[in-house]
């Protein structure tokens, strides 16, 4: 009897030969590899997760870099080529102050002449009415034409750009020349003097009143204003 094994009850066999997948030490191993798996998902999901942020943001970052320069390229040219311009102006202003001319004598009228650096019109007595091309009547001026410019001129531009003769307070418009005078009319219209040199020309205008006097005025170059002097030409 001693030698007799001790029997088992039917629980006690159950525990004793439960499988191993039923078995706590089994369960919570597999409980504690679970949960190192997830744990392993869930750290691998925000690694990936915090690298597309970084590599989003590195890509704004670097789609913002290029405006950003582009935008400061823009205003450091708009800025230089704004002190470049102002630089040229001021180029410019120099030059034309350089280049604008002084004048010893910019006009002066004395005795029938009217003299200035750049020309000088000495007017003769002979001074008389006539007829024009169409039978008007009209005031024939003649004088001598003397070029003090360092260019070719021709003395009626000179003559109608820096003298006006006026009737009535009216400008007396030039008029085409006849007869004797034609060719001494039409040759100060067109004829070019050099510098230095002296032409006798004359000068037509149409008058409608034979009884009036002309007033001739003449213009300072310099300020573009007619003299405080005139030369009054009686006609009766």
């Amino acid at each position: 009897m001693d030698n007799q094994k001790p029997t088992m009850t039917r629980g006690e066999y159950r525990k004793q030969h439960k499988p191993f997948y039923k078995k706590l030490s089994f369960i919570i191993t597999l409980a504690v590899i679970l949960l190192a798996i997830i744990a392993g998902l869930v750290y691998w999901g925000v690694g990936v997760a915090h690298k597309d942020n970084t590599e989003n943001n590195s890509e704004k970052v670097e789609n913002v870099k290029p405006k950003t320069s582009k935008k400061k390229a823009d205003e450091s040219s708009k800025k230089q080529a704004s002190q470049s311009v102002k630089k040229e102006d001021k180029k410019s202003d120099e030059k034309k102050s350089d280049e604008k001319k002084t004048y010893s004598n910019p006009g002066s009228y004395n005795n029938l002449d009217y003299k200035t650096d750049d020309f000088e019109f000495k007017l003769s007595n002979d001074v008389k009415l006539v007829k024009d091309a169409n039978g008007a009547s009209a005031l024939l001026i003649k004088y001598t034409y003397t070029n003090n410019s360092k260019d070719k001129q021709v003395p009626q531009k000179v003559q109608a750009a820096n003298m006006i003769l006026k009737q009535d307070d009216k400008v007396l418009e030039p008029t085409t020349g006849t007869g004797d005078f034609a060719d001494l009319v039409t040759g100060s219209n067109y004829g070019i003097v050099i510098p230095g040199t002296k032409y006798d020309g004359a000068l037509l205008v149409k008058v409608d009143n034979t009884k009036s006097d002309v007033d001739m005025y003449f213009m300072n170059i310099e300020t573009k204003q007619y003299l405080n002097t005139m030369q009054p030409f009686k006609l009766s």
